[in-house]
């Protein structure tokens, strides 16, 4: 699982993945894209949680040097999908909340 290029390349897709349904969400009428956005923000900081759970574990077994070593790139370096992933849930929430409200005031 801390093969780099399942640990970044994952996350990488994504988040391609979701720039392609932002772009598609911007030229589209579609309402349910924004939850699509959110699942995507969702499955990108679950699994870099995992990821790093992993790392973790593997630091216990052995030590830091020897992870970093191994799979030839700082554990810390995962923190960096973890955080992005993160950022879009929040900017997600917020869009969420702010559709929901407009929508209230437009019922009444």
């Amino acid at each position: 699982m801390l093969n780099p290029y399942f640990a970044f390349g994952v996350p990488a897709f994504l988040l391609v993945l979701y720039v392609a349904f932002a772009l598609f969400r911007r030229s589209s009428d579609i309402p349910y894209l924004g939850f699509v956005l959110f699942i995507i923000a969702g499955f990108l900081t679950g699994f870099s949680l995992q990821v790093i759970q992993q790392a973790i574990n593997e630091v216990a077994k052995t030590s830091f040097q020897h992870v970093q070593d191994t799979h030839l790139y700082s554990p810390y370096l995962l923190a960096i999908p973890l955080i992005v992933g993160i950022l879009l849930l929040i900017v997600n929430l917020i869009r969420g909340y702010l559709k929901v409200k407009k929508v209230r005031l437009q019922s009444k």
